[in-house]
């Protein structure tokens, strides 16, 4: 019965705002990937409780209440139509749980809004991983928790007040959290949680038609950091290969099939030659591609091998990973295949005859691959520039491209290579991923973003094998050379609908410097943090020796016992010495004070005998010792012990002080 009516007991005004205010911090981070309407509905249920809370409006009726309900279930329902995975669970979760402010009022209330509020504030970690967000979540659960303290308190407190109590209690809390984070061995979740299509990152598709990479170049999304065992690559190498497209329907590249490859067979010739060591840590983006260097000759076990010599997952990246690769620049690819093995390679559908009658007279006129290639080359270095908002084509897309726009991104220039190398019987095919990066060098690694995405060719050449053919260098160098914000920077298409995304990219200076310095400090909280379970072993080897069973657990139980032992002490010398009353302190400090004068307050001696005492041997103050006394008898007797009376107290205490000086 005693717990049931504390659960039924009302909340005070603090603790119903400290309520108020944990509804509004652990939905605040959530407000970039709900519907619009769902942060509407919790400015909405919060503005009502306040008004409950200042007297101007009452609690709504159970009908409104129910109509709210279901209102809100049905528009969830309607904003994900096509399923929303994660997404749609959490927008159902806090619309209930904004819903629920309406009926705050007895403590089992607000105890249920709290367990709730735990979950929330845990669960944007399922959209964002950032250091930032890290600390934010950790701010959201001293709130939470706050409010969870002040339901608890019976009297009335000041408003800061349980926030300390709940500091104080979060202090001995981080050195065992380092510890259990140290220690404690990962095991991969018990389950996979899907995301819906709308919470994916930008990224790659499996098609290709000429400008649509541009649209990456709207996007500022991290696509994955890349850190090197040696010297970084010069940028011009940074081929970061990533879909391999060979089929054209006459607009659009993109690849119907994709075989394993025997991961046995690929590598038997890839035991020598130059290697590069690098270690990538990809970001989220629903697919299963894996942006690799040219040619890839060491993978870990969790990726294969398709065709065209590129890595995939086994199932799509809805988390961040981290893999370590292996790189052989002078690898050759396909060098031991016949003309006869590419039918896919050679094939074109009708259309576009001007191109093909014009690539079949340059071969006439070169007679070899090699001279073939530079007559393309130098024909798109001599006539065409590059664009981030190329002219719409027609049907015969080519052929529009080459003689009446000329004007186009990589996608333009790479599907018209590939077109015409197919004209003339050599094997081509297009390649989707990543060029170049950002070196960061305040962490040394680099960062590729999604405007650095990029489209090249590779041709079959008898006895060389797949060759990388990328015709953008002929167009505009610079964008093989420089880092693609550097170059993309100067068309005023590029991030033009994301203008807070490209404060620090568009330019240098100071904001571009603080934004290397802020993604440099985000990088090394995805290596040790994030990613912490790549190094636990050899750290915990550096700390124990020998990583064994005992040493372990010693590790783990030795700073709980040095934390519990040292809580209880403080515990029971905080019992053994209860908090003297403020109002007794301010007499002890009255007493003290005038002790020099031999005007001590006397054993036995009331207060009110002490200022009336004091009155006798200065006059001039009878009226201050008198408010002192009178002050003090309300307090202890009229049970009125709020923080002003305190403070007013503590000044008439201060003022008779400084006259009797």
């Amino acid at each position: 019965m005693a717990t049931l009516a504390m659960h039924n007991q009302q909340l005070s005004r603090t603790a119903l705002l400290w309520q108020l205010i944990s509804v509004f911090v652990v939905v605040l981070p959530h407000v970039s990937h709900l519907p619009v309407w769902v942060p509407g509905i919790v400015l909405f249920t919060l503005s009502w409780r306040v008004m409950v809370f200042i007297g101007r409006w009452s609690f709504p009726a159970k009908w409104f209440k129910s109509v709210l309900v279901f209102v809100a279930g049905a528009s969830v329902l309607l904003s994900y139509q096509e399923g929303g995975g994660i997404s749609s669970t959490v927008s159902l979760l806090v619309v209930a749980f904004s819903l629920k402010l309406l009926e705050i009022y007895k403590r089992r209330d607000a105890l249920v809004v709290l367990y709730v509020a735990y979950l929330i504030a845990a669960s944007i970690f399922l959209f964002t991983q950032t250091i930032w967000m890290a600390i934010y979540t950790l701010f959201c659960l001293l709130v939470v928790s706050t409010a969870l303290q002040a339901i608890h308190i019976h009297r009335a407190v000041p408003f800061f007040q349980p926030f300390k109590r709940t500091c104080m209690m979060f202090i001995p809390v981080f050195p065992l959290m380092i510890v259990l984070f140290m220690g404690m061995p990962r095991i991969d979740p018990l389950w996979q949680i899907s995301f819906d299509k709308s919470a994916a990152k930008t990224g790659l598709s499996d098609t290709m038609t000429p400008g649509d990479i541009t649209r990456l170049t709207r996007s500022a999304e991290v696509a994955f950091r890349a850190t090197f065992e040696g010297v970084k690559p010069p940028q011009s190498s940074l081929y970061w290969r990533a879909i391999v497209l060979h089929d054209f329907d006459g607009r659009s590249w993109s690849n119907l099939e994709s075989s394993l490859v025997n991961r046995d067979k690929a590598t038997e010739s890839e035991r020598s030659g130059a290697k590069i060591g690098y270690e990538l840590i990809l970001e989220p983006t629903q697919a299963t591609y894996v942006p690799a260097l040219d040619y890839v000759s060491k993978t870990p076990s969790e990726l294969e091998f398709r065709a065209g010599r590129v890595l995939e997952t086994r199932s799509p990246l809805i988390q961040r990973k981290q893999f370590s690769l292996v790189a052989r620049p002078s690898l050759s690819i396909g060098s031991e295949r016949s003309y006869q093995s590419f039918t896919r390679e050679i094939y074109l559908p009708e259309g576009n005859p001007v191109t093909m009658e014009l690539a079949r007279q340059w071969w006439r006129e070169t007679g070899t691959e090699e001279a073939f290639i530079r007559r393309i080359l130098e024909f798109f270095n001599k006539n065409f520039s590059y664009t981030l908002s190329p002219p719409p084509l027609g049907v015969n897309t080519v052929d529009d491209f080459l003689f009446k726009t000329q004007r186009g991104f990589c996608g333009h220039y790479s599907s018209a290579t590939a077109f015409m190398l197919r004209s003339v019987g050599i094997p081509a095919r297009i390649v989707t991923g990543y060029q170049g990066g950002e070196w960061n060098h305040y962490e040394n690694y680099l960062l590729v973003r999604q405007y650095d995405a990029h489209a090249w060719v590779e041709a079959w050449l008898p006895n060389k094998g797949w060759v990388r053919i990328d015709p953008t260098a002929a167009v505009s160098p610079d964008r093989i050379e420089e880092a693609s914000s550097e170059v993309l920077s100067r068309d005023p298409e590029f991030l033009n609908e994301s203008p807070v995304q490209g404060l620090g990219i568009k330019g240098d200076g100071f904001l571009s410097e603080l934004r290397l310095r802020i993604e440099g400090f985000n990088y090394a909280w995805h290596r040790w943090v994030l990613h912490y379970h790549h190094r636990q072993i050899d750290l915990l080897r550096d700390l124990l020796g020998e990583v064994t069973a005992w040493r372990l657990v010693i590790f783990l139980l030795v700073p709980f016992a040095i934390v519990i032992t040292i809580t209880m002490l403080l515990m029971a010398r905080s019992s053994a010495a209860p908090p003297q009353d403020p109002f007794d302190s301010n007499i002890i400090r009255l007493s003290n004070g005038l002790k020099p004068k031999g005007l001590q307050r006397s054993k036995g001696e009331t207060v009110g005998d002490y200022c009336a005492r004091l009155a006798n041997v200065r006059p001039d103050l009878a009226e201050v010792c008198g408010q002192i006394a009178l002050q003090y008898e309300c307090v202890k007797y009229a049970a009125n012990d709020d923080g002003p009376t305190v403070t007013k107290f503590s000044k008439t205490i201060d003022q008779c002080l400084v006259s009797f000086r």
